[in-house]
């Protein structure tokens, strides 16, 4: 089988190893136990993207290794989850490295992401190819990893702490001086602005669920000019920018002004491992059930429609995640107007699937609706003119996914509740499709900006029936065989169903269209 994926993390939790050794597992098997506030933590260290596991496709397979220094807060975060590891697992997280990170001894750009990480691709020559520009005159081995990268977050660029506070600011200088240094060893095809934690470029958007995610609540307005000046010098580079995890705001904030043409050089937009919200943003704030302030930022409850304008089959439909992490439907048209890339992440929160076990499935309201949780910046929601009167406007009972629905989807059998977790998938993809062609985008041209970005190996929550890279070809084949039904069970996508060739479309989903766009922007 041929694969494609935008954005994975080969490497990245074998590098936390007392001593690093690129080729070995960390697996649930060394979890000793679970904690309240990380329920699902033995499925995130299950997922994997190991090289191992892609060599069992016996084919071409193209991945964009992540180039990324964990940021103070986030070591801070982890260092607390070693003790659930049985002891003698624990060397697989190493305490020192973690601290040395939350004091900046182990420094971001120079020590974690050029040290501890490129230089393991570069060695690893048995295991991983490297592209470059003459790759793609003849065919890409089959026996090897076929490698672009990407950078998550311009803090994995500099040597000061990789934090920000009213004093401590990234260097936009130090960032594009230290992005060359990459570059002087292999090509980078896209860089996250942000990541996870506070940035003096721009604003993110909540991603980290965690027992304590207090230090990682939003509180900025959109883009900086620092931001700006870093985002033209890496167009300059030609370099594409993935706007994954920043603020909704942010993401407005660069659209516009690429559109006011206040950039130059201007590169494609990417999103390389990301999920929908299911609907447009102005018709956002109808689906918050609660809006509350909390430590400095906007504490959302937002539910989750089942689309049932759409007359979809009840129970199993799957919902969206509305969070703002996550794409809206102009942003999808925005993107794919101006040549850029989708990557739909295998994270089933992303995905829109909220387990009974999570922490406080229902919110804190006390009733019975499933929602979506994230915390959203005071000044953001302000500036974007969100008037508190359309807050839940749009909210029916019957058209959200309640906890008696969640269970039946899940608890009936095993084959329901794996259908109802790849239908999440699929619902995602019919999504892409019902945006580009209401907005005059016809599906020949969209079925050709979509690909697969797992985030394996991140800190992603997987479905159960999908938490490695070697279900790849059960996914695959799940969509060629069901994705044509799905189209013609709903109201709105039965009418171009049989514009879509599936055969056609899935290989393009699982590699032509990762392998045309890679191969575009080493020739540029």
């Amino acid at each position: 089988m041929k694969y494609f994926d935008f954005h994975c993390h080969p490497v990245l939790k074998q590098l936390f190893n007392d001593d690093p050794n690129i080729d070995s597992f960390i697996s649930k098997k060394d979890v000793a136990a679970i904690p309240r506030s990380c329920s699902d933590l033995p499925n995130i260290i299950e997922t994997q993207t190991h090289q191992s596991q892609l060599a069992e496709f016996n084919d071409e397979v193209i991945v964009g290794a992540v180039l990324y220094s964990v940021e103070r807060y986030v070591a801070q975060t982890v260092i607390p989850l070693r003790k659930y590891l049985k002891k003698a697992s624990q060397f697989k997280l190493s305490e020192q490295l973690l601290q040395d990170i939350v004091q900046n001894n182990n420094r971001p750009f120079s020590d974690f992401l050029m040290k501890r990480t490129l230089n393991e691709y570069i060695q690893a020559t048995s295991s991983f190819n490297i592209l470059t520009k003459d790759s793609f005159k003849s065919a890409l081995p089959k026996n090897k990893v076929n490698v672009f990268f990407t950078i998550e977050g311009c803090h994995s660029l500099v040597d000061s702490p990789n934090f920000c506070d009213a004093t401590n600011k990234y260097d936009p200088n130090d960032i594009l001086n230290n992005l060359d240094k990459v570059e002087e060893n292999v090509k980078v095809l896209s860089i996250n602005i942000t990541h996870l934690q506070q940035s003096s470029l721009c604003n993110q958007a909540f991603g980290m669920q965690v027992a304590d995610s207090t230090v990682f609540f939003p509180s900025g307005n959109g883009f900086e000019d620092d931001g700006r000046k870093v985002v033209q010098g890496i167009f300059d580079r030609k370099i594409c920018v993935d706007v994954k995890h920043m603020s909704y705001k942010s993401r407005k904030d660069l659209m516009n002004e690429i559109d006011l043409g206040n950039f130059n050089n201007v590169q494609p937009l990417v999103c390389t491992h990301t999920g929908f919200t299911g609907l447009s943003f102005k018709d956002w704030a109808g689906h918050i059930q609660l809006k509350k302030p909390l430590s400095g930022a906007l504490y959302l409850e937002i539910t989750k429609s089942l689309h049932t304008k759409n007359n979809p089959k009840r129970p199993g439909c799957p919902t969206f995640n509305a969070s703002t992490i996550n794409l809206f439907d102009e942003e999808i048209v925005w993107i794919v107007k101006n040549v850029g890339v989708i990557g739909i992440s295998l994270d089933r929160r992303i995905l829109g699937y909220v387990d009974k076990h999570d922490d406080d499935p229902i919110g804190i309201t006390g009733m019975e609706r499933i929602v979506d949780k994230e915390y959203f910046s005071k000044s953001e929601w302000n500036a974007l003119g969100i008037k508190d009167s359309e807050i839940g406007k749009s909210i029916d009972d019957d058209d959200c996914l309640f906890m008696t629905e969640l269970e039946e989807c899940t608890e009936t059998s095993i084959p329901q509740r794996d259908e109802y977790f790849y239908d999440h998938l699929l619902n995602h993809i019919k999504h892409y499709f019902q945006v580009c062609k209401n907005n005059g985008i016809s599906i020949g041209v969209a079925q050709k900006q979509i690909t697969i970005g797992t985030d394996y190996d991140g800190l992603i929550n997987p479905f159960l029936n999908m938490p490695t890279v070697k279900r790849m070809a059960d996914i695959k084949s799940y969509i060629r065989m069901n994705f044509n039904y799905f189209l013609k069970d709903l109201d709105d996508s039965e009418k171009w169903a049989e514009e879509l060739n599936i055969d056609t479309f899935v290989e393009d989903l699982f590699y032509n269209n990762g392998y045309h766009f890679v191969k575009s922007r080493f020739q540029m």
